[in-house]
């Protein structure tokens, strides 16, 4: 494990402090290990989620059709392949 050199300081309302210390006691946590574990878990959650787009239904199944669909080349496309097929001979 990394060693541990960096620090967050935060301002709390007694409320927040007591609640936060009343949870980590029953997790049977310090406070600080609470924190950092919530803290690092609900990053990793915000990060995992903006890399994933979520589809309804209905657009699922449109973008499953899209992706296994033949498509069909467009003429400048196919004009490339004919170019590319005459250079080699």
């Amino acid at each position: 494990m990394p060693a541990r050199t960096e620090r967050l300081d935060m301002r709390l309302t007694p409320e927040q402090k007591d609640l936060l210390e009343r949870a980590a006691q029953v997790a049977g946590l310090p406070l600080t290990g609470f924190a950092l574990s919530h803290l690092v878990e609900r990053a990793q959650e915000i990060l995992d989620r903006s890399q994933r787009t979520l589809l309804s239904r209905r657009d699922a199944k449109r973008f499953l059709d899209i992706l296994s669909a033949d498509p069909e080349p467009v003429p400048a496309l196919r004009a490339a392949l004919r170019r590319r097929k005459s250079r080699r001979g």
